[in-house]
C-alpha cells in the first residue's frame, strides 16, 4: 500500500498521508510529526460523522475537504472501517487531488481486503476482555448506555456513541470498570440539560 500512497505524496501541494483504520489506528503512516494518533483519530471521528450524516438523507460521500490555518486535510472512505487521509498545503488544487485519489480508491480497496486477511484472526480479538461472562456483561451494560442516550438524543445517538466507543477502546479494552469514562465522553458530546438527564437514565438502567 506504501506504493500507492507514495503515488499521493508527488501531488503538488500534498505533504503527507496515512489510511487511518478504527482497530488499528495509522496504517502507512507518512503525515508530518504534529499530526499525532490523537489528533489524527479526533479528524477520522468527524469525517465519520460526516459520512453518516450523508447517508441518512441518501449521500454517498466521496471525498472531504478540511480546511484549516495550515493544512487542508482531504480524506476518503477507503472501507467502512478505513480512511485515507492526506494533509496538503492550504492552498492546494484539492479538485486535482480528489480526482487522484479518487482513481486510486479501488487499489487501495484491495491492498487493504489483502493485508486484513493475512492477520490472524486471534488478533481480532485481542482487545476483548479474556474473560466470556465478563465480556458479555460488559456487552450487555453498553447495549443499555447506548438505549439510554438514545432516549435523550433521539436519532443521533448511534453515531454519537459509536464514534465515542471507538476513541474508548483505542486506550484500553472495553471493560465494566471503564464504564464511568464512557459515560463522561458520551455526556460531554451533548448540551448540559440533556447530559444530565443522560446520566440519570443511566443511573437507572445500570443500578436499578
Amino acid at each position: 500500500m506504501k506504493d500507492v500512497l507514495n503515488e499521493i505524496a508527488v501531488l503538488p501541494g500534498v505533504v503527507g498521508s496515512c489510511l487511518f483504520n478504527k482497530e488499528r489506528g495509522q496504517i502507512c503512516s507518512g503525515l508530518p510529526p504534529s499530526f499525532t494518533d490523537e489528533s489524527v483519530l479526533t479528524i477520522a471521528n468527524r469525517v465519520t460523522r460526516l459520512v453518516q450524516m450523508g447517508g441518512m438523507v441518501d449521500m454517498d460521500v466521496q471525498t472531504i475537504a478540511l480546511r484549516y490555518d495550515i493544512y487542508t486535510i482531504m480524506t476518503m472512505p477507503v472501507d467502512s472501517d478505513t480512511l485515507l487521509v492526506i494533509a496538503c498545503e492550504s492552498r492546494s488544487n484539492c479538485s486535482l487531488i480528489a480526482t487522484t485519489i479518487s482513481m486510486l480508491a479501488g487499489e487501495l480497496q484491495s491492498r487493504l481486503a489483502k493485508e486484513f486477511a493475512s492477520v490472524p484472526e486471534a488478533k481480532e480479538t485481542a482487545a476483548k476482555p479474556d474473560n466470556g461472562k465478563e465480556a458479555e456483561r460488559t456487552a450487555s451494560q453498553l447495549k443499555q448506555i447506548r438505549g439510554a442516550l438514545a432516549f435523550v438524543v433521539g436519532p443521533m445517538a448511534d453515531m454519537v456513541f459509536d464514534d465515542n466507543v471507538a476513541l474508548w477502546t483505542q486506550k484500553k479494552p472495553a471493560s465494566s470498570s471503564r464504564l464511568p469514562e464512557l459515560i463522561e465522553m458520551l455526556a460531554a458530546e451533548i448540551d448540559d440539560d440533556s447530559a444530565v438527564e443522560f446520566k440519570k437514565k443511566v443511573n437507572e438502567v445500570l443500578f436499578k
